[in-house]
């Protein structure tokens, strides 16, 4: 398992979703150098045309600081492109499962592709002077894309994407081409149709494919694989079909029916003034129907609130769920590591009282040693006294 771990969504060029490794940040510096060579190029054909006319230089400098700033947008877009063709012909991107570990391939070269595109998409996000750069440097690095449906409120994964035309995607949408597990990297294609809309909030896992005219509502989640069928409103997390997806009811009338129409209503409002006692009957059921209607479209409306309060609901259960498990695991965490340093000074016990044994040792050893030349020496003393004594008395008798 790698020991990088996933970041947040914030934007950023400092870093993707995940490192394979450090030093891919520096493409960051090579970017923003090539990105400057035609900005000072401009800057230094500029100085040396009009060098001695300095008020023309000042009148025309704030047309001149928006031509730099455009020039240095597209070029950042332009340069990245060309490094991540470049890229791209030296590993192939492909779809699949792939194990979360440096030594891998594709993991190593789907994360230099997200480094590469990060400080770009950054650009076009954050300072971009249109709103539709987003999906022009999409549409640069490979992806399907209109601009009939801009992407600058939501956080779009940059490649294996498709996304029709007319599509509306909400503020603060995430659609995720790629996801990091615990032990894994999952890259398949998301595939959004015509005309659908994707409620705010909501989080679209890879390989899901909305069909035409389908909705997603708001703070909805869809599964990894996950198929959404057209002309139908998904809700929930995950997502679960609803009802179908229509709210509007759809007028076929020629414009002679039209005008038909309104004459036969017109009549129609005379008519009770005429005679009530015959259209009394009708009357009150028209209004029973329309109050019927009434109470339908404000059941709909209701049951559309209750779904986005129940999916509210299961969004701060998960929330809470969260805390509490992340609250268990630094408790399981620092129980793991009293009990390593309870084990550590228990081994140091040891250590220590196995050092106090062999130094003991070692005096009774040392002490023993000691002794044992002493009585020697005194064995040795004894004998010497015996010797001379024994030799004194020779001599004395001798001497007798």
């Amino acid at each position: 398992m790698s020991s990088t771990v996933p970041t947040t969504l914030r934007a950023g060029p400092a870093t993707t979703n995940t490192l394979a490794s450090q030093s891919f940040t520096a493409i960051y510096g090579l970017i923003i150098w090539l990105a400057l060579i035609p900005c000072f190029f401009l800057t230094t054909k500029l100085i040396t045309l009009f060098d001695d006319t300095l008020l023309f230089i000042a009148l025309i400098l704030p047309i001149f600081i928006f031509l730099i700033y455009f020039i240095f947008f597209v070029s950042v877009i332009l340069w990245s492109a060309v490094i991540l063709k470049t890229v791209n012909l030296i590993h192939t991107p492909k779809e699949g499962i792939f194990p979360r570990d440096n030594k891998n391939r594709d993991y190593k070269f789907w994360s230099l592709r997200a480094v590469i595109k990060k400080f770009p998409l950054w650009v076009c996000h954050n300072v971009g002077p249109f709103p539709w750069t987003d999906v022009f440097a999409m549409k640069v690095f490979g992806n399907h894309v209109t601009y009939k449906s801009p992407v600058f409120d939501a956080w779009v994964d940059a490649e294996f994407m498709d996304i029709g035309r007319g599509t509306t995607i909400g503020q603060g949408v995430v659609i995720m081409t790629s996801m990091i597990t615990t032990d894994f990297l999952i890259i398949k294609r998301v595939k959004i149709g015509k005309n659908a809309v994707i409620g705010a909030h909501s989080v679209i896992s890879p390989g899901t494919k909305i069909g035409d005219n389908a909705i997603i509502g708001a703070l909805s989640a869809t599964e990894i694989d996950q198929e959404i069928e057209s002309d139908f409103v998904y809700m929930g997390n995950p997502a679960r079909k609803i009802r179908k997806a229509a709210f509007k009811i759809k007028d076929e009338l020629s414009a002679h029916e039209r005008a038909l129409q309104k004459k036969y209503d017109e009549i129609k409002a005379k008519i009770p003034e005429i005679e009530p006692k015959r259209h009394i009957v009708g009357t009150k059921a028209s209004l029973q129907l329309h109050k019927s209607e009434f109470k339908e479209k404000r059941a709909m409306h209701h049951e559309e609130k209750a779904y986005v309060k129940q999916a509210k609901a299961k969004s701060k259960a998960r929330k809470s769920e969260y805390k509490i498990e992340r609250l268990q695991f630094k408790a399981d965490k620092h129980i793991y590591k009293a009990e390593k340093q309870k084990y550590e000074s228990i081994l140091a016990m040891q250590k220590a009282q196995r050092a106090i044994n062999e130094k003991i040792e070692k005096d009774r050893h040392k002490l023993q040693k000691i002794e044992n030349t002493e009585r020697e020496r005194e064995i040795k003393d004894k004998r010497h006294i015996t010797f001379r004594l024994k030799k004194k008395s020779t001599e004395t008798k001798a001497e007798e």
